[in-house]
């Protein structure tokens, strides 16, 4: 009996198993993310090395229901999702690469075709994510 046994359940897990996929392991997983990470990097806006002399400004940027317009005159309008409207004024930093927002004190990344909104003035413009993107309207 045990001898038909034997065979009859090594058969079983053989057919139990075709079909299916090899389960992924930790370090699959961590492969996968890193994929995903550098195809998100590669889809954001590439800031330019002199935005100031290179980027048009002048425009409307949304994210997540939110608007930034900033005009030519450099009279600037922020409206969150609720529908609140900030207004003030944008101005470049002196490093070109960074606009400020007076009426809250945000400092944003120039990038093509879109901004960055940063955490302060200090606010390194390596490592920018999706997160901070504001796409500028066509």
């Amino acid at each position: 009996m045990r001898k038909f046994i034997l065979p009859v359940v090594a058969l079983a897990l053989v057919a139990g198993c075709k079909g299916k996929a090899p389960e992924a392991t930790a370090s699959d997983g961590a492969a996968t993310a890193t994929s995903a990470a550098a195809a998100a990097a590669a889809e954001l806006p590439a800031l330019p090395a002199n935005p100031k002399a290179t980027a048009a400004v002048p425009g409307s940027y949304a994210s997540n229901g939110a608007v930034l317009v900033l005009n030519a005159d450099n009279s600037a309008t922020l409206t969150d999702a609720a529908g609140k409207e900030t207004k003030g004024k944008w101005a470049w930093y002196s490093d070109g690469k960074r606009v400020l927002f007076t009426g809250d004190k945000s400092v944003w990344a120039v990038a093509d075709g879109a901004l960055y909104k940063l955490a302060g003035k200090d606010a390194p413009l390596t490592g920018l994510t999706v997160d901070q993107v504001w796409a500028k309207a066509k």
